[in-house]
């Protein structure tokens, strides 16, 4: 069994390979699917042609399936959050940024906290409390 990336809405497993599946939305109103990678820290993004991500925009990211914000509003409204579950059933808050070209990801669990990317630093304060 691989790592499931799941919607915290639903529990619908949203990744197939090693893509995480979301749908989305620009500040322009553009709306389309983004696949993202699902090793935790790297910021590989794949999209469609016709969905044009200016760095700095943000994006709105929602559950594809049953198309649910997934904004993490209760931490920072420039986060998004979904849910890793390990082989083992263990799960982790994944928040990641939705702002594109920051580069920040935090894994969170009663156990453990990890922060991926240079701006890491950003939201530390909103996370940690």
């Amino acid at each position: 069994m691989e790592n499931n990336f799941l919607c915290p809405k639903c529990r619908s497993v949203l990744n197939i390979e090693n893509n995480i599946i979301f749908s989305v939305r620009t500040k322009d109103n553009q709306r389309g699917l983004i696949l993202l990678s699902t090793k935790v820290g790297d910021y590989t993004v794949k999209n469609q042609d016709k969905i044009i991500i200016e760095k700095g925009g943000k994006i709105q990211f929602y559950c594809p399936i049953c198309r649910e914000s997934l904004s993490a509003t209760d931490v920072n409204e420039n986060l998004a959050k979904v849910i890793l579950q390990d082989e083992e059933e263990n799960e982790s808050q994944i928040l990641f940024s939705i702002i594109a070209g920051e580069y920040c990801t935090y894994m969170v669990s009663e156990e453990n906290f990890k922060s991926f990317g240079d701006d890491a630093p950003m939201y530390l304060n909103d996370i940690q409390g």
